[in-house]
């Protein structure tokens, strides 16, 4: 999540230019507070809570969406092209999600598995994972983990990564129909969000309640793209796009059951993605790393429930299998960025004004 190629680094046409602000420290923060909320889970705790409205993780989540939300959508609105903004997207979801699948399958899988070998990989459930690396996650892995608290769960984070494409889809079509309609930005987004706000109120009772963070996810990124709008507003007239977007935040905050407590949320990322925009001291931490956030996302969760499994003998406290499972996370997130996420980015697509 939230992986739109703009932060403190990007890659463009094989070139690295550099932007001051903190965004990428911000990234890498919201995937560390995933990280530390999953190390309770899989030691078989409560997740700790957020100021008592979520729980850490899921605000971790909720920083990602918001602040995808606003890249992408100024990444549309910059070169509203289709073919070229679905080739970023793929350079930038893809590559690392492809590594961290097979890395899972064909070293994870026979080196930890209770199977045999031959068993392992005579086990449908082994090739059907691969069906993660397109956004298809199958979750488990035969005879993984059986003694941890999830058992057989490779890799729990990727949920949210159908749901960010499907939210880049989304942003294609929302911008698609203002080329063709001639729709003013405002308008459509309005539109936009408003439709997204209710089908994340009302869907969990049509759809069940397991979606319901899947769709307010959804909605956390579409009030990104309102706070990218909002700050390029000068091209249009801003009154109409007011008035949508203050009655989408008004439902959004009083229907349904969890109105105060995910406007909380977004109210939060909202301030900590504005108040990144503008501090610059974030980049000097990242700039010489790189931007890891990404492959801490992706690979923290096998690398914890690893530690799970390997560290149930040894008597770690809570305090070692954080560390233990942050250090490794980094290193694998580093080679990740170094070895394939920033190499990929080189073959992203030049913008209209460059071309």
């Amino acid at each position: 999540p939230g992986r739109a190629g703009c932060g403190a680094t990007r890659v463009r046409a094989g070139q690295t230019v550099t932007n001051k602000n903190s965004l990428d420290l911000l990234r890498l923060v919201a995937a560390a507070m995933v990280l530390y909320s999953h190390q309770y889970a899989l030691l078989g705790l409560a997740e700790p809570a957020f100021i008592s409205w979520d729980t850490i993780g899921r605000a971790g989540v909720t920083i990602f969406f918001f602040l995808s939300g606003y890249l992408v959508w100024s990444s549309w609105d910059r070169d509203p092209h289709f073919k070229r903004f679905f080739q970023r997207r793929v350079l930038r979801i893809f590559p690392a999600l492809w590594v961290v699948c097979l890395l899972s399958v064909f070293v994870l899988g026979p080196v930890v598995s209770v199977l045999s070998l031959r068993d392992y990989f005579l086990s449908s459930l082994t090739w059907s994972y691969l069906a993660t690396a397109l956004l298809v996650p199958a979750r488990i892995l035969p005879g993984l983990f059986t003694a941890n608290h999830f058992p057989l769960v490779v890799n729990g984070s990727l949920w949210t990564l159908p749901v960010e494409f499907l939210c880049y889809c989304t942003i294609a079509v929302v911008g698609l129909t203002v080329l063709a309609a001639k729709l003013r930005r405002g308008l459509a987004i309005g539109l936009a969000l408003a439709g997204v706000v209710l089908v994340a109120t009302y869907g969990p009772l049509v759809i069940g309640v397991f979606f319901v963070p899947h769709l307010e996810m959804v909605a956390m990124f579409w009030w990104g793209a309102v706070y990218g709008y909002c700050l390029k507003r000068e091209r249009e007239r801003f009154g109409v796009a007011v008035v949508f977007f203050a009655i989408a935040f008004t439902a959004f905050a009083l229907l349904g059951p969890r109105g105060f407590e995910r406007t909380a949320m977004l109210v939060c990322a909202a301030a900590l993605v504005h108040v990144a925009r503008h501090v610059t001291a974030g980049a000097r931490l990242t700039d010489p790393l790189g931007d890891l956030s990404y492959g801490v996302y992706i690979f923290a969760f096998p690398v914890q429930q690893l530690g799970v499994h390997y560290g149930r003998g040894l008597g770690w406290s809570f305090g070692t299998y954080l560390s233990v499972s942050l250090l490794a996370t980094l290193g694998l997130a580093y080679a990740s960025w170094h070895r394939v996420e920033k190499r990929a980015l080189r073959f992203k697509p030049a913008s209209r004004s460059m071309a």
